[in-house]
């Protein structure tokens, strides 16, 4: 019972991770690819609650918006062009440049993922964690044109965001 419970816990945060970028499009607030939604504010939060409370089922919450964020973002990182709606937003700022809108959104998908790789506890998390990749970024990729480039921007970031968690077991 357990594990069905983190399960579900698991897939609410999957589904929040993949929905959360855009509800920037729903709101007055903020305008869309907001800096706010579009980086890894919300998984820092709610990583650092599960870090607090220690229970299986929210740290898979958190576990499930780092990834949902992060293969959201992987696909982001692919607009159309580098203009209007596809750069980030800073609320009282504006829109910033293509540049930093690709580093941003680039560093947010390594980050997003660095995090959710953090929550792995022992080798079940880590099945749960791949298995919560290749099916968000399946699920997405549905929807979606692209496939190949956001393949090799989770993959690169999943390496990079591995090296910190080889180099703590190693010393360990």
């Amino acid at each position: 019972m357990k594990y069905l419970f983190g399960f579900a816990a698991l897939v609410v945060g999957l589904a929040v991770g993949n929905w959360f970028p855009d509800v920037d499009q729903k709101t007055d607030l903020l305008v869309h690819r907001s800096i706010v939604t579009h980086g890894p504010l919300l998984p820092i939060i709610v990583v650092g609650v599960a870090s607090v409370m220690r229970t299986t089922p929210l740290r898979w919450v958190a576990l499930g918006l780092a990834v949902g964020l992060a293969v959201h973002l992987s696909f982001d990182l692919f607009p159309k062009g580098w203009s209007g709606f596809a750069l980030i937003s800073v609320p009282g700022y504006g829109w910033t440049a293509p540049w930093f809108s690709g580093a941003w959104i680039a560093i947010s998908t390594v980050f997003c993922t660095h995090l959710a790789i953090r929550l792995v506890k022992n080798g079940f998390d880590g099945c749960i964690l791949i298995m919560s990749l290749v099916c968000a970024f399946g699920y997405i990729t549905i929807g979606e044109d692209a496939f190949w480039r956001p393949v090799v921007v989770l993959t690169v970031a999943t390496a990079v965001a591995l090296i910190p968690a080889i180099h703590h077991a190693k010393s360990h």
